[in-house]
């Protein structure tokens, strides 16, 4: 009885989560203005949890501590918030291929947990910790990476490596270091949070696309309806459809 019970829920485990999670999504996109959804409610929604959710993780209460605490004996914004990301944190990257792109690597608050992420996961919890002090920060997007750009008004913007601890390439080398991906032409735009998130949802799904297609796809139909500008999303759905036994 136990070993039919466990097939159930790895069965339909999934499939309800990927539901509730939709539904979550809309229900926050239709009580709010899709252009004022912010990091820390995509965030706490995509963990299935109240949009507000962060104020009650210590970790993210502690990092806002250290973060004002900084800036009041130093004035310096941008260097607080590398020291809250890469020594109060400590976030190491979490390596290249799957790890990465692992849940635990892309969703902010696992990120918090493990202080180990990729360039995804990184920026969405340095994106929250901006709206949450009115950092004058973006994420931007690079074929299959993204970075973080500190840009005050009037100065020279700073470019952050999320996988370097913040060193800072310039546009022109980030250019050269990619020009041979896929680009899109949404490249040196900010996201949004809607769109980093949607990238969130691409990135597990091609966790998946090997091991897992109907897990695969269910993440792409969120990844789409989060992100449908981004043609990466489109691609590998097919290349999923594909993949699919020729029943299903």
């Amino acid at each position: 009885m136990f070993a039919r019970l466990h097939s159930l829920f790895s069965r339909y485990f999934w499939p309800i989560f990927l539901l509730l999670l939709s539904a979550s999504l809309a229900l926050l996109l239709w009580t709010v203005r899709p252009e004022d959804v912010t990091y820390a409610e995509m965030a706490c929604t995509f963990e299935e949890r109240d949009p507000w959710c962060v104020d009650s993780v210590p970790a993210w209460r502690e990092g806002l501590a250290f973060y004002d605490s900084s800036l009041s004996v130093t004035h310096d914004t941008l260097g607080s918030l590398k020291s809250l990301l890469w020594e109060f944190w400590n976030i190491e990257f979490a390596g290249a291929g799957e790890g990465a792109v692992a849940h635990d690597a892309v969703l902010p608050l696992r990120v918090l947990e493990t202080r180990r992420s990729g360039c995804l996961g990184l920026a969405w919890l340095a994106m929250m910790a901006a709206e949450a002090r009115q950092i004058p920060l973006q994420a931007i997007l690079l074929p299959g990476h993204v970075f973080l750009r500190y840009a005050p008004a009037g100065k020279p913007p700073v470019n952050l490596e999320p996988n370097r601890r913040g060193y800072s390439y310039t546009d022109d080398e980030y250019r050269e270091k990619y020009r041979d991906g896929n680009w899109s032409g949404l490249e040196f735009k900010p996201l949004g949070a809607r769109e980093l998130a949607g990238l969130a949802a691409f990135d597990i799904g091609n966790l998946y696309l090997d091991s897992d297609v109907s897990r695969a796809l269910r993440w792409y139909r969120l990844a789409d309806d989060l992100f449908p500008a981004y043609p990466g999303i489109g691609v590998n759905r097919e290349i999923a459809k594909s993949r699919l036994p020729d029943h299903l």
